[in-house]
């Protein structure tokens, strides 16, 4: 049911990487899944411009809270790459769309440190990236949808921001940002009913 993860959620897992390739981070932490969420077109973007939260905003907690120019150690566990698998995310079928999208060797082009060497390898996830994409998961089956969304992931980001309290991404993150996570919700929810009027489902 929930290989269907659209090619916006798959793109925001790629921007997420990207920004922390930009940042020397070899981990993928929340924050930078929510830039990758107001980064592209979407119901999550929609709904954070909504309520006046764009790639400024989120640039800006990126710069307070994650590290810069301190990689973390040590190999990836393999547990991030089965997470991510589950849920149907693969970074070689990524590269394929991006390349797809834009060109032979898009990858290249795309000025983060890193390089695109890096890209089709493993991938780490912090904890509560993954607790997030356990919740996008739950979120999608509680609304009977069959596919994964960015509407999911950023449900799934304010229930693992709820639930921890300490970190580089709990409610005082989200207050930072002056978002509440009811509103949030409720504006998300408006923007699902407003794209399924527009886009019935066949």
């Amino acid at each position: 049911m929930f290989e269907r993860f659209t090619d916006k959620a798959r793109g925001t897992v790629f921007l997420a990487r990207a920004k922390a390739a930009e940042r020397d981070d070899d981990q993928i932490r929340p924050v930078y899944m929510l830039y990758g969420l107001v980064a592209q077109d979407g119901v999550a973007a929609k709904a954070l411009a909504a309520l006046g939260v764009g790639t400024v905003a989120v640039e800006r907690e990126i710069g307070r809270t994650t590290p810069l120019g301190n990689p973390l150690e040590g190999p990836a566990a393999d547990g991030d790459a089965e997470a991510l698998a589950t849920i149907g995310i693969d970074l070689d079928e990524i590269k394929r769309k991006i390349e797809e999208n834009f060109g032979p060797h898009a990858l290249e082009r795309v000025p983060v440190k890193g390089g695109p060497a890096n890209w089709p390898g493993r991938i780490t996830m912090t904890r509560e990236s993954k607790q997030a994409l356990g919740f996008a998961l739950k979120e999608a089956r509680a609304l009977h949808h069959n596919y994964i969304g960015t509407e999911h992931l950023l449900l799934g980001l304010l229930a693992a921001a709820e639930r921890n309290q300490r970190g580089d991404f709990t409610p005082a993150t989200l207050r930072d940002l002056g978002l509440d996570t009811a509103t949030v919700r409720d504006r998300v929810l408006a923007e699902v009913t407003e794209q399924h009027r527009r886009y019935p489902p066949s």
